[in-house]
This record gives C-alpha cells, structure tokens and sequence, in this order.
C-alpha cells in the first residue's frame, strides 16, 4: 500500500456553502459560474497557478495576501507566483446583474460625480464664456471617474470608488486622450468620406460597436495607442464573446435614457431645473454604463490578463499562518504523490508546535498514507499517547482503529497506561473488540500495573457491554471487591453487580 492510497486515508471535511460577499450592500445568492478548488471540489476557487493549471481555495493558501513574501502567494507545487482570481470566480454573469448596475451607480461616490455635474450646470448659465472651462473641467472629472470605475470593478472592487479615489491627477490626462480618441476616429471617417456614403455609414456602425471596447481598452492600459488600435479592439471583443454585443446593446440603451427622460419632465418641472436635472441623469447613467463595462470584465478577468485587486481574507498571526500552511501544502503535496515533501512540511510545523492537535493528527494520516512501517513501529505510539495527554482519547481511538484498517494489525503498545486509556475510548466509541484485544491480558503482562482495578471493570464492561458475556462480568466484579476492597472504583463494581442481579430472574 503506498501513496497512492492517499486520497482514500486522508479524510477531508467539505466545507460549507458560503454566501458570496459582494461588498457592504449587496450579497449575491447564488455561485451561478466558476470554478471549484482542485482539492476541496465544494469550495469556490480563490487562487490560480499558470503553471499548474491549478485552483486553489482559501484552504489552501490560507490567510491574506500580506502573510507571504512581497504579498503574493506561490504555488506550493512549482514555487511559481499564483494569481488572485476570487472575485471573477465568484462573478456571475453579465446579464444576470441588471440592478446590480443601477444600484451601484447610486452609491456615495458616483452621487457625488453626478451632483457635481448638476451643480455645475446650474453656475455655467451665469459664467458667459468662463462656462466652456467648467463644462471642459467637469466633462474631464466624469470622464475619469468612470474610468476608475471600469478599472476598479475588472479587478474585482465591487464597491464604488469614492470621488477623493478619482482625484490622482489622471483627469486632465485621461480627458485628452478621449478627445484624441474622437479625433481619431473623425479622422478616420473623413479619410472614407472619399468612398462614398456607403462607406461611412459602415464606419460609423464600426465606431458605434467599438465604442465601449475602446472605453474599456483606456481604463485597463490607460493608452490611447491601444484604444484606437482596431486589431487590439476586435480581440478584445473575441475574449469577451457573445456577452459583448448584450453590453453594446445595453450601454446603448442606457446611454439614451437622458435623451427620453428630458420630454417626460419638460414642462412638468421649472425651466431652470432642466439643464442639472439633465447633467444629473447623464452623469447618473454614464456610470451604469460603466460599471456593465467594469463588470463584464470582471468575468473574464483572467482571460483579459487584468490585476485582480486581492480580496480581504484574514490576516493570520505567524504562529497560526505556519500551521495553517503546514497542514494546507501537506494535503496538496500528499495527493499529487509526494509524501516526503508532505513530511518535510509537517515535520517542520510540529517542531515548532509540537502540541497541535491537527498537525498530529495529519501527520499520522500521512505515514499511514504512504506506508511507513517504521515510523509507525517507532512513532506511532508515542503519537498515540500524545493525543490522550492533549485530552483527546477519542482521536486516539481513531488513529488507532485506522492503522488496523490500513495495516491489518494493531500497532504493538507496550504501556500499560496507554492500553487502558486506549481501551477506555475505544469501550466509548463502542468499538468493543479492539478494546478487549488491548485490555484482555494486560493483568498478566504488567500485574504491577497501578490501575488494575479500574482496568478489570473496564474489562466486565466490555463482556457485558459487548459481548453479553455475563458470566465473565460478575466474576470480574466479584474479584475487584475482593482484591481491591478499598478502591475507588468500588461504587461502580456495587452498581454493576446490583444491575446484574437484577437482570438474573429475567434470564433464568
């Protein structure tokens, strides 16, 4: 029996569905896409390994980015630096989010963008020419702002930027790259107007269908080359696949809404309201389109390359992040058949936590999992008798019938102590024959053994308990009160003697 046996002895829990936390305000029901952990199938994947082709879930890598080396994770299986992909795999899709969008869009930060653009339109009507700087300077806050927030929902913040996370000097700069966009693009039709009308009309669809591609482009490489680049936008569009022509009809659609709103409220509100109510709900649905941009990103994250930003997982003090991580690349190295490496991990962790049950416990698994004999000759024992000092009999109990399981035979316990507190577990767990082969003789091969009293009752409880031997029992009773007269089990021996004589009618 070697390590291939591994998956079959090391017994994992599943851990349990979990909600999918989509930020303070909003929580998603349901994993609907994504992708289970290599190792733990019931739980959502957190981490990747390229090299691998690997998921990994909190399990194993636990704790948070900042408890590895330059905050990044590594594969414990190649040493390669594992990628974050936690909220792509906890993304559903696109189409599935519709108020998830509209929501968003009426978060503190995009309300702030929004007031600012009605306040705005209500100071231009009485700055004269000074108004085109405002428009030019608000126009570039907008533009930045939803930017931001196509960036910051691909990595995975599903939160709103606030307006101050807008302010990093990037306006100015990122409002002229659009206008060189649009330029561009003028350009490009005027060199076609030459072909003819049909030309440009199959142009102007061309822009109409690239536009949020382009959008999308300068907000992940913040290049304007790239952004005008119609090899680098087609691309873009194959990554993302059918879904984009639903984010290019939606965008649409919501890009609209201001041109149909402003008849409904004409005459209805006063005309001085018209111009920020208008700014208000451009600015308002400019951010619903996109965040639908940021958000289709985020489902293809990987695939699109972005920089996941890292989920906040729990930070782990030294001491419990080394065990943690001990006992998570043990069970990965385990079952990818490298148990010697899995040794080395938990041989490591239990010096430096020699009292940790888990680790113990794993390490048993694994030398049963790879067969060692010698080490379960030599070792075994004295793990067995550390888990009854840690308090923990019943988890001895079960090393002890696992390694009957796996080897065919008991191992050999040559203390006396430990064969009773053995016995007294396995008696408990009603695991009535192994506990008779560790108790039976243990009178004759240790009759100086200091507990031989509690040791026959438990003896006359397994007859009785196990095996209806009644007979056997009552001679044991019988013995410990006379032997032991002034024992502190005496009581005990008197209850079980009353309760078999009063069982003796029934059975004559």
């Amino acid at each position: 029996m070697g390590v291939s046996l591994a998956l079959h002895k090391w017994r994992i829990a599943p851990a349990p569905a979990q909600p999918i936390n989509c930020g303070k305000n909003e929580t998603w029901k349901y994993k609907i896409m994504g992708e289970s952990c290599h190792y733990h199938s019931s739980a959502d994947s957190t981490w990747h390994c390229q090299s691998c082709q690997k998921n990994y879930c909190g399990d194993c890598v636990p704790g948070a980015a900042d408890n590895y080396h330059k905050s990044t994770p590594k594969c414990v299986l190649c040493n390669q630096r594992l990628s974050n992909v936690g909220a792509s795999n906890k993304a559903k899709p696109f189409w599935q989010m519709g108020p998830f969008y509209f929501r968003y869009a009426i978060s503190p930060g995009p309300l702030t963008i929004s007031g600012i653009s009605a306040v705005s339109a209500i100071a231009m009507t009485g700055l004269g020419f000074l108004s085109i700087f405002v428009l030019v300077a608000v126009m570039a806050v907008v533009i930045r702002y939803n930017l931001l927030v196509i960036e910051k929902l691909a990595g995975g913040q599903l939160e709103a930027p606030t307006f101050s996370d807008a302010q990093d000097g990037r306006s100015a700069a990122m409002f002229a790259k659009v206008i060189g966009m649009i330029l561009v693009a003028g350009g490009g039709g005027v060199l076609l107007a030459g072909l003819g009308q049909g030309a440009v009309q199959v142009y102007s669809i061309a822009l109409s269908l690239l536009a949020p591609a382009a959008m999308i482009v300068l907000a992940l490489e913040h290049s304007m080359r790239a952004a005008v680049n119609p090899l680098k936008l087609l691309h873009f569009t194959l990554i993302i696949g059918w879904p984009y022509w639903l984010l290019w009809l939606s965008t649409s659609a919501v890009s609209a809404a201001p041109a149909y709103l402003l008849p409904v409220v004409a005459g209805k509100v006063p005309n001085w309201m018209l111009l920020p109510l208008l700014a208000f709900a451009t600015s308002y649905f400019s951010v619903v389109t996109s965040a639908m941009m940021g958000y289709i990103c985020l489902t293809r994250q990987q695939k699109l390359g972005v920089t996941a930003l890292l989920q906040d997982e729990e930070f782990l003090e030294e001491r419990e992040f080394d065990r943690r991580k001990a006992l998570a690349d043990a069970l990965i190295l385990l079952r990818e058949g490298r148990g010697e490496e899995a040794r080395k991990s938990l041989v490591t962790a239990l010096r430096q936590h020699p009292n940790d049950i888990p680790l113990n416990e794993r390490y048993y698994r694994l030398l049963l999992a790879i067969d060692d004999k010698k080490a379960l000759r030599e070792l075994g024992p004295h793990l067995l008798e550390r888990f009854v000092s840690l308090n923990q009999p019943h988890k001895a109990a079960e090393m002890y019938l696992a390694t009957i399981q796996a080897q065919g035979q008991p191992p050999v316990i040559d203390k006396s102590r430990l064969r009773h507190q053995l016995a007294e577990a396995l008696y408990r767990q009603r695991q009535f024959k192994p506990a008779l082969a560790l108790i039976n003789n243990l009178h004759k091969e240790d009759a100086d053994y200091m507990r031989l009293d509690a040791a026959y009752l438990l003896l006359a409880k397994i007859y009785m308990d196990g095996f209806n031997r009644t007979d056997n029992s009552r001679k044991l009773l019988a013995f410990v009160r006379q032997k032991f007269p002034d024992s502190a089990v005496i009581a005990e021996v008197k209850q079980l003697q009353a309760i078999l004589a009063a069982e003796t009618p029934a059975t004559t």
